[in-house]
């Protein structure tokens, strides 16, 4: 089985929501990393980097708003929408 690997503005959002994946990129910090904890699940593993054999999402392809700067509520909504992405 392939490990999931979430790169991208939203990569911690997406990998705190899908069990057993992976991001690669900068910690989340303030409102994201709120809304992440709201979850209540294990953290998401963050990498240096995927590597070969990884399945890569790119969450920049998803035309979303940028979350760095949203309050606490509007990243709720955007993890609704991640969530909603994710599951269908």
């Amino acid at each position: 089985m392939e490990r999931v690997v979430f790169i991208g503005p939203h990569a911690a959002l997406a990998a705190a929501l899908r069990p057993g994946s992976a991001f690669a990129g900068d910690a989340p910090e303030g409102a994201v990393a709120e809304a992440i904890e709201e979850l209540d699940v294990p953290p998401a593993r963050r990498v240096d980097a995927a590597v070969v054999g990884d399945d890569v999402v790119d969450t920049g392809a998803w035309n979303l708003p940028e979350p760095v700067g949203l309050c606490l509520e509007e990243v709720r909504e955007l993890r609704a929408v991640i969530a909603a992405r994710l599951a269908g």
